[in-house]
């Protein structure tokens, strides 16, 4: 089991900016890292991790992750969330499946989200057809 510690995660900008995540609540596998540049709690970016391990009636390992990032906007001198962008990603892990298949399953989901037609769902709201 991996221990909770600091993530460094490079942001979208064209120049990227290292931003680290710090844990924020760690119990029984499940982990919420949060961004706290910010300082105010309800505008922290935040990643999570949800840890769902197989069963004798679910023979599958389930991993959620999630990223909540809160956009801020100031009413009144006062800085509140104007809206939140979400993304959620689950893996389902048969028992019996490899190392090598979850290095593969990692892998296509990473570098799957970082080649166009797909990229540009995200970044341009363009649905792919054709």
């Amino acid at each position: 089991m991996s221990e909770a510690a600091n993530i460094a995660i490079n942001d979208g900008a064209d120049t990227p900016v290292s931003v680290t995540f710090k844990p924020e609540l760690v119990s029984g596998g499940n982990a919420t890292f949060r961004d706290d540049r910010t300082g105010i709690s309800t505008l922290m970016p935040r990643i999570r991790s949800v840890t769902s391990l197989a069963t004798a009636q679910r023979p599958t390992n389930r991993v959620t992750m999630s990223v909540a990032m809160p956009v801020m906007k100031v009413v009144d001198g006062t800085d509140q969330v104007d809206y939140v962008l979400r993304a959620e990603c689950q893996f389902v892990l048969p028992e019996r499946c490899t190392l090598a298949d979850r290095k593969n399953l990692l892998a296509y989901l990473v570098n799957g989200l970082n080649a166009e037609p797909i990229k540009g769902t995200v970044i341009d709201v363009s649905p792919i057809w054709g």
